[in-house]
C-alpha cells in the first residue's frame, strides 16, 4: 500500500469490469487502480489507459507475481472465478470475486481455508449488501428488533435466447440460478442471518422457455421454514424488481432495482419513513471501500459480507441444481 491507499489489479476486462473501475477511480479515496490484466493485450492495453492504471499485463500470472498488487478484483466469468482466486492469493493478494464467488461449496471451502493460511482477505463482490440505504434498513431493523415473517424479492431480465451467450451455455455454467439467483437468494440469507432464522431447503420449480435450452431459464424457490420466502430469478422473463419484507408491524419495499438499494420506504407501526441513499458513482464503489479498509485495517474477513453467507448461499444454488437435473451447470465444460 502507499499513503494507505490499496493499489488494486483487475483481472478479466469485460463490461462489469469497466463499471468496477470506472467507480474505483473516481469514487473511491482509500484506494487506486494499479493494474489490470487480460489474455488480449490490446484490450489490455486499451483499459489500463481509459482508468489511467499503471501497468496492463497481458497475462494474470504477470499481474499476480507484481508485488505492488495489494488486491485484485475477479471480473471474470464464474465457471473461472476458482483458477483465478487459487492463483492471486497464492501470490499474496487479497481478493474481491465477482458473484457468484464459486459454483460449489467444495470450490469455497478450498478457497477459504487458503485465504486463512496466507492470512487475506477473500470477499463475494456482492455489492448490495454493501450499499449505505441497505445498511442503514439492517440497522433499523436490528434497533427495533422488528420482526420478519416473509421476505419476496426476484430478480429478472429478458434475453434472446443464444446458447453462444454465456448465459445459456451449460458449458460456462450458466443460467438464472447462478446468474441473477443469487442476488435475491443473498437478500433472503442476509436478513434470515441478522434475524438469527434457520434456513432450510426450499421447494423448487424450473422454466424452460427454448426447447433448445439445457439451462435453468426461469426458476421460483419458495421457503417454508422460519422467515418465510418466495425467490425468482430468469435470464428469460422480466420480473418484477422491487423486494417487499413484511412483518407483524411492517412493511419494507425496497424499490426499483432492489439489488441496487438506494430508496427503501418503511412502514412501521402505522408510521411511514423513506431510507434514501444515492450513490456517486454505480455502486461499485462501496465494494471496493469496504473492502480496502478491511486491509488497511489488518482485518481478514468482512462482516458486510461474511463468509458464512457465501457459503450458505452456495450451498442452496448447489442443492437446487442438483436436485433439479442441472448437476452440469455446477462444474464448466471445455469441450
Amino acid at each position: 500500500m502507499t499513503e494507505q491507499k490499496v493499489r488494486w489489479g483487475i483481472a478479466g476486462l469485460g463490461k462489469i469490469a469497466h463499471r468496477f473501475a470506472a467507480d474505483l477511480t473516481q469514487h473511491v479515496d482509500n484506494a487506486c487502480l494499479y493494474a489490470v490484466a487480460a489474455r488480449d493485450e490490446q484490450r489490455a492495453d486499451a483499459f489500463a489507459q481509459q482508468y489511467q492504471a499503471e501497468h496492463a499485463y497481458s497475462s494474470y500470472q504477470a499481474m499476480a507475481e507484481d508485488p505492488n498488487v495489494d488486491a485484485v478484483y475477479i471480473a471474470t466469468i464464474h465457471p473461472f472465478h476458482k483458477s483465478m482466486v487459487e492463483l492471486f492469493l497464492n501470490h499474496g493478494k487479497h481478493v474481491l470475486v465477482e458473484k457468484p464467488a464459486f459454483t460449489n461449496t467444495q470450490d469455497w471451502d478450498d478457497m477459504k481455508a487458503l485465504a486463512d493460511k496466507q492470512g487475506l482477505v477473500l470477499m463475494e463482490a456482492m455489492k448490495s449488501v454493501t450499499f449505505p440505504a441497505y445498511r442503514a434498513l439492517r440497522d433499523f431493523i436490528q434497533k427495533n428488533s422488528i420482526e420478519i415473517e416473509s421476505i419476496e424479492a426476484a430478480f429478472g431480465n429478458w434475453h434472446e435466447f443464444d446458447v453462444q451467450q454465456q448465459i445459456f451455455n451449460p458449458n460456462l455454467c450458466g443460467g438464472a440460478t447462478l446468474d441473477v439467483g443469487v442476488y435475491a437468494l443473498w437478500l433472503y440469507a442476509d436478513l434470515c442471518q441478522l434475524k438469527q432464522s434457520e434456513i432450510q431447503p426450499p421447494s423448487v420449480s424450473y422454466q424452460k422457455h427454448n426447447n433448445e435450452s439445457k439451462v435453468d431459464e426461469t426458476v421460483e424457490l419458495t421457503f417454508t421454514h422460519g422467515i418465510k420466502g418466495k425467490i425468482g430469478a430468469s435470464i428469460s422473463q422480466d420480473l418484477k424488481r422491487v423486494a417487499t419484507i413484511r412483518g407483524p408491524e411492517v412493511e419494507i419495499v425496497i424499490q426499483d432495482k432492489w439489488w441496487n438499494p438506494t430508496v427503501i420506504d418503511v412502514t412501521y407501526k402505522g408510521e411511514h419513513t423513506q431510507i434514501s441513499h444515492l450513490p456517486a458513482g454505480g455502486g461499485f464503489e462501496f465494494e471496493a471501500s469496504h473492502l480496502s479498509q478491511l486491509i488497511i485495517d489488518g482485518k481478514s474477513s468482512s462482516d458486510f459480507v461474511p463468509h458464512e453467507t457465501s457459503r450458505q448461499v452456495i450451498a442452496l444454488m448447489e442443492r437446487s441444481l442438483k436436485e433439479n437435473g442441472f448437476s452440469h451447470l455446477l462444474h464448466a465444460s471445455h469441450q
